[in-house]
């Protein structure tokens, strides 16, 4: 696994793709319709990738940042 990305905190005024709490193990997810980009503050990551904000840990999946624990 790569080392997480460092970024600033959320800026609303620039695009970012949506939160989302954890995903539970029995989620269903549309994987020929997903999005596999995640957007920080206007900067693209594939899917897979970490970013770290603070002590905040975000992995992209499926065009949603899902915070890990």
């Amino acid at each position: 696994m790569r080392s997480p990305v460092d970024v600033e905190a959320r800026d609303p005024r620039k695009k970012n793709s949506p939160l989302a709490g954890p995903v539970e193990d029995e989620a269903t997810v549309m994987l020929d319709t997903a999005v596999r980009v995640c957007v920080w503050n206007g900067r693209e990551f594939g899917d897979g990738e970490v970013v770290a904000a603070g002590d905040a840990r975000y992995e992209c999946s499926f065009g949603q940042w899902v915070r890990q624990a």
